[in-house]
């Protein structure tokens, strides 16, 4: 299994001190195919540029093991999943 670093940009009306829906959230976004070996909140910052007439961002970073076949699924629910803006999947 290879290891990736998942980061997630969630919209700001998610607030970091509600760290285990965040967690949670990550965890359903991986799904089935892989397992999440750590989460870590970053916190609230201000985006660069506005995203979806967001200013702010809750940032995630977290580290999980899949299989190369799982990638894509994990990208699919990642790129639909409601309270994202953005993330960035990268192998590790």
């Amino acid at each position: 299994m290879q290891q990736y670093e998942l980061m997630v940009v969630f919209v700001a009306t998610r607030d970091e001190k509600d760290a285990k829906r965040l967690e949670e959230s990550v965890k359903k976004l991986v799904g089935d195919g892989a397992t999440v070996s750590g989460v870590t909140i970053l916190g609230k910052k201000f985006l660069a540029y506005p995203i979806q007439k967001q200013t702010e961002g809750v940032y995630v970073l977290a580290t999980v093991s899949a299989e190369a076949l799982h990638v894509s699924d994990i990208e699919k629910r990642t790129r639909v999943g409601a309270d994202v803006l953005r993330y960035l999947l990268t192998a590790k």
